[in-house]
Protein backbone atom coordinates (compact mmCIF):
# COMPACT_ATOMS: atom_id res chain seq x y z
CA UNK A 1 0.00 0.00 0.00
CA UNK A 2 1.30 3.14 -0.55
CA UNK A 3 2.18 6.12 1.68
CA UNK A 4 -0.98 7.93 -0.20
CA UNK A 5 -3.29 5.66 0.08
CA UNK A 6 -6.48 5.98 2.42
CA UNK A 7 -5.85 3.37 5.90
CA UNK A 8 -9.83 3.35 7.50
CA UNK A 9 -9.05 3.27 11.52
CA UNK A 10 -12.52 3.23 12.38
CA UNK A 11 -14.67 -0.05 12.38
CA UNK A 12 -17.91 1.56 12.32
CA UNK A 13 -20.28 0.47 9.63
CA UNK A 14 -20.66 2.23 6.61
CA UNK A 15 -24.56 2.72 6.56
CA UNK A 16 -26.29 5.86 5.65
CA UNK A 17 -25.82 8.43 8.47
CA UNK A 18 -22.95 6.55 9.86
CA UNK A 19 -19.50 8.23 10.05
CA UNK A 20 -15.67 6.46 10.35
CA UNK A 21 -12.61 8.25 9.85
CA UNK A 22 -9.86 7.20 8.45
CA UNK A 23 -5.93 8.64 7.22
CA UNK A 24 -5.06 10.52 3.91
CA UNK A 25 -0.84 11.27 4.28
CA UNK A 26 -0.79 12.45 8.00
CA UNK A 27 -4.54 13.89 8.25
CA UNK A 28 -7.50 12.62 9.78
CA UNK A 29 -9.92 12.73 7.39
CA UNK A 30 -14.20 11.18 7.80
CA UNK A 31 -16.00 9.26 5.83
CA UNK A 32 -20.32 9.09 5.57
CA UNK A 33 -23.07 9.06 3.70
CA UNK A 34 -25.35 11.44 2.63
CA UNK A 35 -28.74 9.81 0.34
CA UNK A 36 -26.52 7.03 -0.47
CA UNK A 37 -24.01 8.90 -1.78
CA UNK A 38 -20.47 8.24 -0.17
CA UNK A 39 -18.52 12.30 1.36
CA UNK A 40 -15.12 12.49 2.17
CA UNK A 41 -14.25 15.79 3.99
CA UNK A 42 -10.86 16.64 6.11
CA UNK A 43 -10.50 17.22 9.53
CA UNK A 44 -7.23 18.96 9.00
CA UNK A 45 -5.89 16.99 12.39
CA UNK A 46 -2.87 15.88 12.66
CA UNK A 47 -3.17 11.94 13.30
CA UNK A 48 -2.45 12.03 16.74
CA UNK A 49 -3.77 10.14 19.41
CA UNK A 50 -5.38 13.23 21.44
CA UNK A 51 -6.56 13.97 17.53
CA UNK A 52 -8.13 10.90 17.09
CA UNK A 53 -10.25 11.10 20.21
CA UNK A 54 -11.08 14.16 19.85
CA UNK A 55 -12.88 13.30 16.45
CA UNK A 56 -14.28 9.84 17.71
CA UNK A 57 -15.88 11.75 20.88
CA UNK A 58 -17.21 15.01 19.46
CA UNK A 59 -16.58 15.69 15.44
CA UNK A 60 -18.02 12.17 14.74
CA UNK A 61 -21.30 11.94 16.82
CA UNK A 62 -21.75 15.80 15.92
CA UNK A 63 -21.70 14.55 12.25
CA UNK A 64 -23.93 11.46 13.07
CA UNK A 65 -26.76 14.20 14.63
CA UNK A 66 -26.50 16.32 11.76
CA UNK A 67 -27.18 14.03 8.94
CA UNK A 68 -30.06 12.03 11.09
CA UNK A 69 -31.64 15.45 11.51
CA UNK A 70 -31.16 16.57 8.26
CA UNK A 71 -29.59 19.69 9.21
CA UNK A 72 -26.30 18.59 6.74
CA UNK A 73 -28.72 20.09 3.91
CA UNK A 74 -29.43 23.30 5.46
CA UNK A 75 -26.04 25.35 5.87
CA UNK A 76 -23.57 26.74 3.52
CA UNK A 77 -20.41 28.34 4.82
CA UNK A 78 -20.76 31.68 6.05
CA UNK A 79 -17.35 34.19 6.05
CA UNK A 80 -15.88 34.81 9.27
CA UNK A 81 -16.74 38.46 8.93
CA UNK A 82 -20.45 37.47 9.09
CA UNK A 83 -20.12 35.44 12.43
CA UNK A 84 -18.09 38.36 13.76
CA UNK A 85 -20.73 40.99 13.15
CA UNK A 86 -23.06 38.60 15.35
CA UNK A 87 -20.21 38.42 18.25
CA UNK A 88 -19.79 42.52 18.33
CA UNK A 89 -24.36 42.67 18.67
CA UNK A 90 -23.99 39.84 21.10
CA UNK A 91 -21.06 41.80 22.89
CA UNK A 92 -23.17 45.33 22.58
CA UNK A 93 -24.06 45.69 25.98
CA UNK A 94 -20.67 43.80 27.32
CA UNK A 95 -18.86 46.16 30.26
CA UNK A 96 -16.11 45.73 28.44
CA UNK A 97 -17.16 46.76 25.18
CA UNK A 98 -15.99 50.38 24.48
CA UNK A 99 -11.97 48.80 25.69
CA UNK A 100 -12.04 45.66 23.88
CA UNK A 101 -14.01 46.38 20.53
CA UNK A 102 -10.99 47.67 18.50
CA UNK A 103 -8.91 44.50 19.18
CA UNK A 104 -12.26 42.53 18.55
CA UNK A 105 -12.34 44.29 14.68
CA UNK A 106 -8.60 43.65 14.34
CA UNK A 107 -9.24 40.26 14.77
CA UNK A 108 -12.21 40.09 12.31
CA UNK A 109 -10.77 42.64 9.52
CA UNK A 110 -7.51 39.74 9.44
CA UNK A 111 -9.70 36.81 8.52
CA UNK A 112 -12.55 39.33 7.04
CA UNK A 113 -14.41 37.56 3.56
CA UNK A 114 -12.90 33.44 4.42
CA UNK A 115 -15.04 31.10 4.24
CA UNK A 116 -15.22 30.31 8.25
CA UNK A 117 -14.88 26.68 7.50
CA UNK A 118 -11.79 26.92 5.64
CA UNK A 119 -9.56 28.36 8.60
CA UNK A 120 -7.75 25.78 9.71
CA UNK A 121 -6.06 25.88 13.79
CA UNK A 122 -2.82 26.60 11.94
CA UNK A 123 -3.99 29.70 10.31
CA UNK A 124 -5.14 30.71 13.98
CA UNK A 125 -1.68 30.09 15.61
CA UNK A 126 -0.10 31.69 12.77
CA UNK A 127 -2.37 35.08 13.17
CA UNK A 128 -1.62 35.02 16.72
CA UNK A 129 2.52 34.46 16.11
CA UNK A 130 2.34 37.91 13.68
CA UNK A 131 0.90 39.71 16.91
CA UNK A 132 4.10 41.44 18.47
CA UNK A 133 2.88 41.70 22.08
CA UNK A 134 3.11 39.71 25.49
CA UNK A 135 1.12 36.64 25.72
CA UNK A 136 -1.41 38.08 28.23
CA UNK A 137 -2.50 40.80 25.98
CA UNK A 138 -2.70 38.02 22.66
CA UNK A 139 -5.57 36.27 25.01
CA UNK A 140 -7.85 38.84 24.31
CA UNK A 141 -7.65 38.06 20.57
CA UNK A 142 -7.42 34.26 20.86
CA UNK A 143 -11.20 35.10 23.01
CA UNK A 144 -12.63 36.87 20.09
CA UNK A 145 -11.35 34.15 18.07
CA UNK A 146 -12.85 31.25 19.73
CA UNK A 147 -15.97 32.92 20.39
CA UNK A 148 -16.13 33.91 16.86
CA UNK A 149 -16.06 30.02 15.51
CA UNK A 150 -18.17 28.83 18.65
CA UNK A 151 -21.51 30.94 17.00
CA UNK A 152 -20.62 29.10 13.56
CA UNK A 153 -20.22 25.45 15.49
CA UNK A 154 -24.23 26.48 17.11
CA UNK A 155 -25.07 27.23 13.40
CA UNK A 156 -23.79 23.88 11.99
CA UNK A 157 -21.80 25.51 9.62
CA UNK A 158 -18.36 23.95 11.18
CA UNK A 159 -18.22 20.87 13.22
CA UNK A 160 -15.23 21.82 15.29
CA UNK A 161 -13.89 25.26 16.60
CA UNK A 162 -9.78 25.52 15.28
CA UNK A 163 -9.27 28.10 18.19
CA UNK A 164 -10.01 25.75 20.63
CA UNK A 165 -7.11 24.73 22.92
CA UNK A 166 -4.68 26.72 21.36
CA UNK A 167 -1.95 27.65 24.26
CA UNK A 168 0.22 30.73 24.20
CA UNK A 169 3.63 30.60 25.11
CA UNK A 170 4.51 31.20 28.98
CA UNK A 171 6.41 34.01 29.92
CA UNK A 172 8.56 34.76 32.68
CA UNK A 173 6.79 36.33 35.36
CA UNK A 174 8.66 40.09 35.93
CA UNK A 175 10.29 41.37 39.24
CA UNK A 176 7.72 43.10 40.84
CA UNK A 177 8.77 47.35 40.70
CA UNK A 178 8.23 49.06 43.62
CA UNK A 179 8.83 52.57 45.11
CA UNK A 180 10.85 52.51 48.54
CA UNK A 181 9.65 55.05 51.10
CA UNK A 182 12.32 57.99 50.19
CA UNK A 183 11.20 57.53 47.18
CA UNK A 184 7.26 57.72 47.84
CA UNK A 185 8.39 60.66 50.24
CA UNK A 186 10.02 62.62 47.05
CA UNK A 187 7.45 61.94 44.75
CA UNK A 188 4.77 63.90 47.25
CA UNK A 189 6.89 66.69 47.73
CA UNK A 190 6.65 67.91 44.02
CA UNK A 191 2.90 66.30 43.39
CA UNK A 192 0.57 68.81 42.57
CA UNK A 193 -3.07 69.55 41.99
CA UNK A 194 -5.17 66.13 41.20
CA UNK A 195 -1.95 64.17 41.84
CA UNK A 196 -2.20 65.03 45.55
CA UNK A 197 -5.18 63.14 46.57
CA UNK A 198 -4.84 60.51 43.75
CA UNK A 199 -1.62 59.52 44.63
CA UNK A 200 -2.21 59.70 48.80
CA UNK A 201 -5.25 56.73 47.96
CA UNK A 202 -2.85 55.04 45.42
CA UNK A 203 -0.22 54.36 47.96
CA UNK A 204 -1.93 53.47 51.22
CA UNK A 205 -4.50 51.60 49.97
CA UNK A 206 -3.34 49.89 46.48
CA UNK A 207 -6.46 50.54 44.38
CA UNK A 208 -6.62 50.51 40.97
CA UNK A 209 -6.36 53.56 39.03
CA UNK A 210 -9.78 52.75 37.50
CA UNK A 211 -11.27 52.25 40.88
CA UNK A 212 -10.16 55.56 42.18
CA UNK A 213 -10.98 57.62 39.19
CA UNK A 214 -14.71 55.84 40.01
CA UNK A 215 -14.61 57.27 43.80
CA UNK A 216 -17.40 59.40 45.25
CA UNK A 217 -17.41 61.06 48.28
CA UNK A 218 -19.84 59.13 49.83
CA UNK A 219 -17.97 55.90 49.21
CA UNK A 220 -15.87 57.62 52.59
CA UNK A 221 -17.63 55.57 55.25
CA UNK A 222 -17.60 56.60 58.68
CA UNK A 223 -16.44 53.24 59.95
CA UNK A 224 -12.87 54.41 58.71
CA UNK A 225 -13.53 52.11 55.26
CA UNK A 226 -13.46 53.26 51.27
CA UNK A 227 -15.96 51.03 49.83
CA UNK A 228 -15.03 50.50 46.19
CA UNK A 229 -18.05 49.51 44.23
CA UNK A 230 -17.56 50.69 40.60
CA UNK A 231 -14.61 51.55 37.93
CA UNK A 232 -14.37 54.25 35.25
CA UNK A 233 -12.40 54.45 32.63
CA UNK A 234 -12.72 55.94 29.31
CA UNK A 235 -16.19 57.46 30.42
CA UNK A 236 -17.41 54.00 30.91
CA UNK A 237 -18.07 52.56 34.28
CA UNK A 238 -17.95 49.62 35.42
CA UNK A 239 -18.01 46.51 38.27
CA UNK A 240 -13.88 45.74 38.57
CA UNK A 241 -11.81 43.23 37.19
CA UNK A 242 -12.95 40.54 39.66
CA UNK A 243 -15.94 39.20 41.28
CA UNK A 244 -13.89 40.47 44.84
CA UNK A 245 -13.01 43.69 43.20
CA UNK A 246 -15.96 45.03 45.32
CA UNK A 247 -14.30 45.37 48.48
CA UNK A 248 -13.76 47.76 51.82
CA UNK A 249 -9.84 49.21 52.67
CA UNK A 250 -9.09 51.10 55.46
CA UNK A 251 -7.85 54.97 54.52
CA UNK A 252 -6.01 57.23 57.65
CA UNK A 253 -7.68 60.59 58.24
CA UNK A 254 -4.75 62.86 56.54
CA UNK A 255 -6.20 60.50 52.92
CA UNK A 256 -9.98 62.29 53.82
CA UNK A 257 -8.83 65.77 54.37
CA UNK A 258 -6.45 65.69 50.80
CA UNK A 259 -9.92 64.31 49.06
CA UNK A 260 -11.83 67.02 50.62
CA UNK A 261 -9.46 69.75 49.78
CA UNK A 262 -9.43 68.98 46.47
CA UNK A 263 -12.85 67.79 45.33
CA UNK A 264 -15.09 69.90 43.50
CA UNK A 265 -18.87 70.03 44.97
CA UNK A 266 -20.19 70.46 41.70
CA UNK A 267 -18.86 67.09 40.30
CA UNK A 268 -20.14 63.72 41.54
CA UNK A 269 -16.73 61.85 40.83
CA UNK A 270 -13.99 63.49 42.96
CA UNK A 271 -11.93 63.48 39.86
CA UNK A 272 -14.54 64.93 38.30
CA UNK A 273 -13.82 64.81 34.21
CA UNK A 274 -10.16 62.71 34.61
CA UNK A 275 -11.64 59.47 33.92
CA UNK A 276 -8.97 57.63 32.71
CA UNK A 277 -5.42 56.66 33.69
CA UNK A 278 -4.06 58.81 30.09
CA UNK A 279 -5.66 61.65 31.56
CA UNK A 280 -3.06 61.63 34.59
CA UNK A 281 0.02 60.75 32.56
CA UNK A 282 1.47 64.11 31.67
CA UNK A 283 1.47 64.93 35.18
CA UNK A 284 3.05 61.79 36.22
CA UNK A 285 5.68 62.15 34.10
CA UNK A 286 6.21 65.70 35.48
CA UNK A 287 6.24 64.19 39.02
CA UNK A 288 8.96 61.75 37.89
CA UNK A 289 11.02 64.58 36.41
CA UNK A 290 11.32 66.57 39.35
CA UNK A 291 11.62 64.32 41.80
CA UNK A 292 14.38 62.42 40.08
CA UNK A 293 13.21 59.28 41.05
CA UNK A 294 13.81 56.36 38.28
CA UNK A 295 11.16 56.26 35.98
CA UNK A 296 8.34 53.46 36.38
CA UNK A 297 4.67 53.17 35.86
CA UNK A 298 2.06 54.64 37.53
CA UNK A 299 0.31 51.59 38.47
CA UNK A 300 3.42 50.55 40.36
CA UNK A 301 1.82 52.59 43.57
CA UNK A 302 -0.47 49.25 43.91
CA UNK A 303 2.83 47.38 43.59
CA UNK A 304 4.32 49.52 46.47
CA UNK A 305 1.36 49.18 48.59
CA UNK A 306 1.44 45.38 48.48
CA UNK A 307 5.54 45.01 48.72
CA UNK A 308 5.93 47.09 51.90
CA UNK A 309 2.52 45.67 53.29
CA UNK A 310 4.15 42.06 53.12
CA UNK A 311 7.69 43.00 53.36
CA UNK A 312 6.90 44.65 56.75
CA UNK A 313 4.73 41.93 57.82
CA UNK A 314 2.09 44.44 58.32
CA UNK A 315 -0.60 42.03 56.81
CA UNK A 316 -0.70 38.39 55.72
CA UNK A 317 -1.14 37.01 52.61
CA UNK A 318 -4.51 36.32 52.31
CA UNK A 319 -5.26 39.84 54.21
CA UNK A 320 -3.30 41.28 51.52
CA UNK A 321 -5.13 39.60 48.33
CA UNK A 322 -8.76 40.80 50.53
CA UNK A 323 -7.27 44.47 50.41
CA UNK A 324 -5.94 43.95 46.57
CA UNK A 325 -9.29 42.60 45.24
CA UNK A 326 -7.57 39.62 43.97
CA UNK A 327 -9.68 36.27 42.84
CA UNK A 328 -7.66 34.06 45.39
CA UNK A 329 -4.65 34.19 47.51
CA UNK A 330 -3.12 32.72 44.78
CA UNK A 331 -3.44 35.60 42.21
CA UNK A 332 -1.34 37.58 45.04
CA UNK A 333 1.08 35.14 45.65
CA UNK A 334 2.26 34.90 42.08
CA UNK A 335 2.61 38.49 41.51
CA UNK A 336 5.09 39.02 45.33
CA UNK A 337 5.91 35.86 46.45
CA UNK A 338 9.75 36.92 45.03
CA UNK A 339 9.38 39.69 47.88
CA UNK A 340 7.57 37.86 50.93
CA UNK A 341 10.14 38.39 53.84
CA UNK A 342 10.98 35.06 55.49
CA UNK A 343 13.81 36.63 57.60
CA UNK A 344 11.47 37.19 60.00
CA UNK A 345 10.08 33.29 60.55
CA UNK A 346 11.83 32.02 63.51
CA UNK A 347 10.60 28.14 63.86
CA UNK A 348 13.20 28.02 66.78
CA UNK A 349 16.56 25.25 65.91
CA UNK A 350 14.43 22.74 68.19
CA UNK A 351 11.71 22.75 65.20
CA UNK A 352 10.29 19.38 64.36
CA UNK A 353 7.24 18.93 62.10
CA UNK A 354 7.54 15.09 62.92
CA UNK A 355 8.92 13.85 66.31
CA UNK A 356 12.05 10.99 65.57
CA UNK A 357 10.47 7.84 67.09
CA UNK A 358 12.95 5.96 66.21
CA UNK A 359 14.92 5.84 69.39
CA UNK A 360 11.74 5.41 71.37
CA UNK A 361 10.84 2.17 69.67
CA UNK A 362 14.03 0.59 69.79
CA UNK A 363 13.88 0.66 73.81
CA UNK A 364 10.21 -0.79 73.49
CA UNK A 365 12.19 -3.56 71.35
Amino acid sequence: MSKHSDTVTSKRSNKKGMTSHFIRGDVIWLNYYVDGKRKRKSTKLKNTPQNIKLVTQQMVPALDSKIATGEIYKKKPKTFEYYGRIFLEHKDHNKTYGLKVEYWKRVIEHFRGQDIDSITRLDCKQYLNTLKMLSRSKSTYKSCMKEIFEFAVDDGVISFNPALGIKLKPEPRKEVEYFTREEVAKIMEVAKGPMIPYLKIAFNTGMRTGEILGLQMGDFKDDGFIHIKRTRTKGMLGTGKTQNSIRKVPYPPFLLDAVKKFQDPKQLFIFGEIDDAQGLRVFWLNILKNSRVPKRKMYCTRHTFATLMLKENIVSLNELAGLLGHSSPKVTLEHYASIINTKNIDLGTNFSLFADTSRSQSKIG
